[in-house]
């Protein structure tokens, strides 16, 4: 049956107003901006980094991410290289997650040396209190004295099993609100500013790649992107139903697969293709901007909740999304109007687990018709 949705209306009702004037950011001149995770994660901040940027046009502006062990794409392989940031700065994950090390106190002074005067606190809504005012305090120690995006971090719901969960603020939405109470305008929700300044170099080198791996279904825009792997297992639709709807995909709208991912989805791309006898394989050959390039070429994205959704939605591309329930809904849906996202209600939702421990029921649930209509109804709007 499909999820039954319980929205929460109005998550900040009990944040008490928090207006700030010009002057309290009049000496603003170099700020930090703190924000974590992977590709997804940095692609959600950018309607918030955007709305800095734009209300502090002279600051000069930083960046500190941390890096991952399996998924080293960092936040200057998503962002452009230039007219947002003038330094990038990253710590390895976990650091200090323990005890005070060496390699604290030496990203300590490196914040120090850089002389910040103001930190744009984009930490994710699962931080609590006690998180919140630890990093607050490893900033101010490292010299910053104005704090922006650290009120207004809303919990989320507590997991009921077996009730339907509610419906929550997006991510991207949360960011803007935090950034509201601290006095920064922002835009309404769902309207953020997701643009990655993709490069006319960019568009040039992928149109290049494309015409060479696609042929005419680029210029007769037959292109449709789809991302069949995911990190997280607990998020990833079988193999075999991105077998079957591309079989439909092709046979019935005439489109051209474009599979895309990271390296580590390069081999169950290229089987989906041998199995399509159509198709170009992305993974391992366009970086993520140039991914992002692609995809703002295809007809829509149809795939997995993964970074390469929310590249698409930041390109503006419409996307077809078959969705784990292992989150919050709502949370990371692809961002802005006109997506298709399908998504289960089941006893386990909300699981939180990275590798599924119910053989995947919520994904199992959604079937390969349902998926492929939605894909022809963004062809026929």
């Amino acid at each position: 049956m499909p999820e039954s949705i319980v929205r929460v209306s109005n998550l900040h009702q009990d944040e008490p107003a928090r207006k700030t004037s010009e002057a309290a950011y009049a000496d603003v001149r170099r700020i930090l901006v703190y924000r974590i995770g992977s590709i997804g994660d940095t692609i959600i901040a950018v309607p918030a980094i955007r709305a800095v940027q734009k209300y502090f046009p002279r600051a000069e502006m930083a960046f500190l991410g941390n890096s991952h062990e399996k998924d080293n794409v960092l936040a200057q392989s998503v962002l452009p290289s230039e007219g947002l940031f003038e330094k990038w700065l990253t710590y390895p994950s976990g650091l200090g997650r323990t005890r005070p090390s060496i390699e604290v106190l030496r990203l300590l002074f490196e914040i120090r040396r850089h002389k910040f005067d103001t930190l744009v606190y984009l930490a994710p809504r699962g931080r609590g209190r006690f998180q919140v005012w630890r990093d607050l305090a490893f900033f101010f120690a490292a010299g910053v004295r104005k704090f922006i995006g650290h009120r207004g971090i809303v919990r989320l719901p507590e997991r009921i099993i077996g009730e339907p969960q509610p419906v929550v603020e997006h991510e991207a939405d949360h960011l803007l609100h935090r950034l509201r109470i601290s006095g920064i305008p922002v835009p309404k929700d769902g309207h953020g500013d997701m643009g990655l300044g993709i490069t006319s170099n960019e568009h040039h080198h992928v149109r290049g790649w494309l015409q060479e791996n696609c042929g005419e279904a680029l210029s007769s825009k037959r292109l449709v992107g789809i991302a069949p792997g995911s990190n997280w297992q607990s998020k990833t639709w079988p193999e075999e139903r991105y077998a079957l709807l591309g079989e439909r995909l092709i046979k019935e709208l005439d489109l051209f697969p474009l599979a895309l991912g990271g390296a580590e989805d390069e081999e169950r791309n290229k089987r989906l293709i041998e199995h399509w006898g159509r198709g170009a394989n992305g993974a391992g050959q366009l970086n993520v901007r140039l991914s992002a390039a692609a995809l703002s070429e295809c007809r829509f994205y149809v795939g997995n909740d993964t970074g390469t959704m929310h590249l698409a939605a930041a390109v503006g591309t419409k996307c077809v999304v078959a969705f784990s329930a292992q989150d919050w809904p709502g949370r990371w849906y692809p961002y802005g109007m006109g997506h298709t996202v399908l998504r289960r209600a089941v006893p386990c939702a909300g699981c939180m687990l990275r590798v599924c421990d119910q053989e995947l029921q919520c994904l199992k649930q959604i079937e390969v018709n349902e998926v492929f209509d939605a894909c022809r109804r963004l062809m026929l709007n």
